[in-house]
């Protein structure tokens, strides 16, 4: 269709179509017909052109770069293995007496060797494992749970006028007193009563005395975002409060939430390894590694260090996935750079 604001002429139209069609620019039509330019390929030695990446490809590459996360991988793989095929293929139960063998080392019957006890020190070893792990994997998660829910509601009501300040207060001395209440004298307290309905009572008394810290830190950390511009526009604009937390502020402190339980995983198990070792967390009829230390014998190192070393490398893979995955997360990290 003609514009009828168009004042060109025919000759214009001619010259246009000169510099623009291949068949009417003799230049230009050689040019593409010719087959040095048209299968031109680039040197081998230039560099190709930067793909787009999202933002998991982008951390996935980060993390998986890093020899620390591969190592902690797959030591922390081989023990969740060892851990669920152990007791399988095993030949003794964790409370299997042999008091003929009793406090022999590791032999082809008793891998990891008796204690004086006769029990056998692999089987109790392996049990301890599985629980420690449900029990650290557990209590992270439920730290973080009471952590998330108290730290951005306190940080999103403290700018909501005199009642918002009165809740955040609220909450603010709420952290505070379990900050000051002798966690350790509860715990020796209320475990042992609670276990015996079920040793599942850990986890929730653990979390119960760990939230504190991080709960103070999310706080902080909502209180920056909701003086944003897209939160304020999302408030004026009326949107529902929880709307705003879970769209707006929880995506942008997840990656700080995600390294807080990974590295928490392995505090809960030295928490609960501790307090089994003293006597006042796992109890009988089942077992820890912190109960498998408790019956160590100074004088035969095969009690003691199996165990111990296991201990030892659950906590120290979990912090090398965690101190990896930190590094992956934290765009100013000199090892997170692509």
């Amino acid at each position: 269709m003609t514009n009828p604001n168009d004042i060109r002429g025919t000759g214009d139209a001619a010259k246009l179509r000169e510099t623009t069609e291949p068949e009417a620019n003799p230049v230009l039509g050689s040019s593409l017909d010719d087959p040095q330019f048209r299968d031109a390929e680039l040197p081998e030695d230039s560099e190709p052109a930067r793909e787009s990446l999202g933002r998991g490809e982008l951390l996935r590459r980060r993390f998986l770069r890093s020899k620390s996360a591969w190592v902690g991988m797959i030591v922390f793989g081989l023990l969740i293995v060892l851990a669920i095929l152990g007791p399988m293929i095993y030949q003794y139960g964790p409370f299997e007496r042999d008091l003929r063998n009793a406090l022999t080392g590791p032999s082809s019957y008793h891998w990891f060797g008796v204690n004086e006890n006769g029990l056998d020190i692999f089987a109790r070893t392996m049990q301890g494992l599985r629980i420690s792990l449900v029990i650290g994997i557990g209590t992270a998660f439920l730290t973080s749970f009471l952590a998330l829910v108290v730290g951005i509601v306190a940080g999103y009501i403290s700018h909501k006028g005199k009642w918002g300040a009165f809740g955040d207060g609220a909450l603010v001395n709420l952290i505070n007193l379990f900050l000051v209440i002798p966690s350790i004298l509860l715990l020796m307290l209320f475990s042992p009563a609670l276990q015996r309905a079920s040793w599942l009572w850990m986890i929730p008394l653990l979390a119960g005395f760990a939230w504190m810290l991080t709960a103070r830190v999310l706080r902080a950390m909502t209180q920056q975002l909701v003086r944003t511009e897209y939160v304020e526009a999302a408030r004026f604009m009326g949107v529902n409060p929880i709307i705003t937390m879970t769209r707006h502020i929880i995506p942008n402190i997840a990656s700080w939430i995600i390294i807080d339980t990974t590295l928490g995983v392995s505090a809960a198990i030295l928490g609960e390894t501790g307090l089994s070792f003293i006597g006042f967390g796992i109890q009988y009829p089942q077992v820890s590694l912190g109960t498998v230390l408790q019956g160590y014998n100074i004088s035969a190192p095969y009690t003691w260090v199996p165990p111990a070393a296991i201990l030892a490398a659950l906590v120290i893979s979990i912090n090398l996935m965690g101190e990896a995955l930190r590094d992956a997360l934290d765009p100013t990290s000199g090892s997170g750079r692509l």
